[in-house]
C-alpha cells in the first residue's frame, strides 16, 4: 500500500469528518496552482479565503462588513512580511498579531484604530478550515525547485500546521526521521544547508505555523518550529472531550495518527491550542516556541472547568 493510500488520504478522510474541507490533489505532482486555490505556485497562503473570511469576520452592530480592500491589503502584508532576521523572530511576531491586528480607522463608523478579528477563537465554525495535499511551492534560487509538503492546514486561509506523512513499508529504516528532516529541510532549517550558505525551503510557509506534524501511520508525532531536535516531537495520547472520539478511523485501526487528529485537530480543540496552550519563552540562552502537551493541556482544561463550574471556595481551591 502506498504512502498516499495509507498515511496521507486517512488523515484527509478523517479531518473531512471532522468538518475541515478537503482538496485532494492525490499523490502526483501538482501542475496547477488553482487547484490549491491559488494563482502562483510562489503563493504561501491562500488570499482570496483570506481576504473573504476575515471581511465577513469583522462586522459592524448593524452586520456590515467595513474593512476596505486597502486595509485587507495591508492586514496580509503585515503577516506575510513581518520584521526578524529569523524565523522564529517572525513567528513570534506573527503570532501577537493573529491574537490582536488593528487598522487606522473603521470607515463606517468612525472609530480610530479599531481591532480587526483575523481568527474569531470563541466561535470555531465562523472559521474557515481547509486541508491541501501535496502543497507545491516553488522556490527558484535554491537547491531544489520546489517543495512540496504532504499535507498543510489553513485556517482564514492562513497555513497553521504542516504535515509530512511517511509509509513505514516503503521508506527506509526510520521513516518518521525522514518525515523530520524533510519539514526541516522546507523550512530552511536544517544546520549543515544552511552553514554552507544554501537555501532549500520556503520560511513563509511556516510564519503562522503553530506545529509540525509527523506520521507514519502507527507514529505521529508534533513539534514547534523550534523543535529542531527530534527529542522535542510528542505523541498526542489523549482525545477530550469525549465526543470526540471516534468509533471508526478511516484505516481501520485507532493508531497514533488517528489519536493526534482526534486529539488536536477538532475545530474547537485546534483554536482552544493556539489561543490558550502556546507560548514563547526563554530556554536558557535559546528562544523557543512552546506548545502544550496532551497531558498539560488536558490538565489546563481540568483546572478552568474547577474554577468555572466550582459553587464554593472549597470546589474551586486546590487548582
Amino acid at each position: 500500500m502506498s504512502e498516499y493510500q495509507s498515511v496521507e488520504k486517512p488523515f484527509l478522510d478523517q479531518l473531512s469528518a471532522l468538518g475541515w474541507q478537503i482538496i485532494d490533489q492525490g499523490p502526483g505532482f501538482p501542475t496547477d496552482p488553482a487547484q490549491s486555490q491559488r494563482a502562483s505556485f510562489r503563493e504561501t497562503l491562500l488570499k482570496d479565503i483570506f481576504f473573504r473570511t476575515v471581511r465577513d469576520l469583522n462586522r459592524t452592530d448593524d452586520d456590515q462588513p467595513w474593512l476596505t480592500q486597502k486595509q485587507l491589503d495591508e492586514l496580509l502584508d503585515q503577516l506575510t512580511h513581518p520584521p526578524g532576521n529569523s524565523l522564529l523572530e517572525a513567528n513570534e511576531h506573527v503570532q501577537a498579531l493573529l491574537y490582536r491586528m488593528q487598522v487606522d480607522r473603521n470607515e463606517l463608523t468612525g472609530e480610530e484604530y479599531p481591532n480587526v478579528r483575523v481568527i474569531d477563537f470563541h466561535n470555531p465554525d465562523r472559521n474557515h478550515f481547509l486541508a491541501i495535499n501535496q502543497f507545491r511551492i516553488d522556490t527558484p534560487g535554491c537547491v531544489k525547485s520546489c517543495i512540496i509538503p504532504d499535507i498543510v492546514l489553513f485556517v482564514n486561509g492562513l497555513p497553521l500546521a504542516v504535515v509530512e506523512c511517511k509509509d513505514a513499508n516503503q521508506v527506509q529504516a526510520n521513516p518518521m526521521y525522514e518525515a523530520f528532516r524533510q519539514l526541516m529541510r522546507y523550512s530552511n532549517q536544517r544546520e549543515a544547508t544552511r552553514k554552507a550558505g544554501l537555501r532549500e525551503g520556503e520560511p513563509g510557509l511556516f510564519y503562522t505555523n503553530q506545529f509540525l506534524i509527523r506520521t507514519a501511520g502507527d507514529k505521529a508525532d508534533f513539534g514547534s518550529i523550534t523543535a529542531t531536535d527530534e527529542e522535542y516531537f510528542f505523541p498526542w495520547r489523549d482525545i477530550r472531550p469525549q465526543s470526540n472520539q471516534s468509533d471508526a478511523p478511516p484505516a481501520g485501526d485507532q493508531r497514533e495518527q488517528e489519536t493526534l487528529i482526534q486529539g488536536m485537530l477538532p475545530k474547537e480543540t485546534l483554536l482552544d491550542i493556539v489561543r490558550t496552550c502556546v507560548l514563547f519563552m526563554d530556554v536558557g540562552k535559546t528562544r523557543a516556541k512552546i506548545v502544550a502537551r496532551y497531558q498539560q493541556y488536558r490538565a489546563v482544561q481540568k483546572i478552568i472547568h474547577r474554577l468555572r463550574a466550582g459553587r464554593t471556595p472549597t470546589e474551586r481551591s486546590g487548582v
